[in-house]
Order: C-alpha cells, then structure tokens, then sequence
C-alpha cells in the first residue's frame, strides 16, 4: 500500500517514520522502531528551587533548556528599556505560572501542626 505524506503529499517508504521532504511524522503503524514512544511534553511550572523573585526566570529557563543568567538580564532589560511591559509580562507569568509541587518521600504527606501549643 502506497502511503503519502500528510503534509507535503509525497510518497513515504513503507518502514518510515518521517517523510523525507518535509520531515514531518508519518502516521504508518509498521514504521521502524515500533516501542517509539514521543516523550510527554513538559508543563510550565515555577520551581521551588533556584528562584530569586518567583521563579518565572528559572522556569522557562529550565523549560527550553537555556541559561538562567541570560533569561534574567533579558528579564531585565525588558523591565527597564520596555517600556513596563516586561515587568508587566513577569508579573502575568507568575500569576498564570503555576508552582512546583512540594516533593516528599513516598508514603509521606504534610499534615500543619495547628494545637497551638509549643514546647
């Protein structure tokens, strides 16, 4: 059976993963390497660790895999030279941003200690 590329309209190879054009992801069932399994993509979120204000600066950074320096002088330079706009867009980050999760042993939860009494 003859399979087309989705996107361009090209012929694929029969035990392709990829169109060989335009490089887009065949939809073939009996493509090479069948325990191929596309990693889940990452969410946003605003670490707990690292962070100086809100984190926003380290998660992205930590998103896309950049440098954190370079994501905070442009952070601040964008505050500065933009007008307010980057601090504006900061505060929105870390307002919608949601943050890390608290990371425990397993079997372990966090309980307040609210008796009010101290020792």
């Amino acid at each position: 059976m003859a399979m087309y590329c989705r996107k361009c309209g090209n012929a694929v190879a029969d035990n392709a993963r990829f169109c060989s054009v335009c490089g887009a992801e065949s939809l073939n069932p009996g493509a090479a390497n069948p325990g191929y399994v596309r990693p889940p993509a990452r969410q946003l979120v605003r670490p707990r660790a690292g962070r100086m204000i809100g984190g926003v600066c380290v998660g992205l950074a930590n998103q896309y895999g950049w440098d954190v320096a370079w994501i905070r002088v442009i952070a601040v330079i964008a505050a500065v030279f933009g007008g307010g706009l980057g601090a504006v867009a900061y505060v929105v980050l870390w307002v919608v941003t949601p943050e890390e999760p608290l990371s425990l042993p397993p079997g372990q939860s966090f309980t307040a200690n609210n008796s009010g009494t101290t020792n």
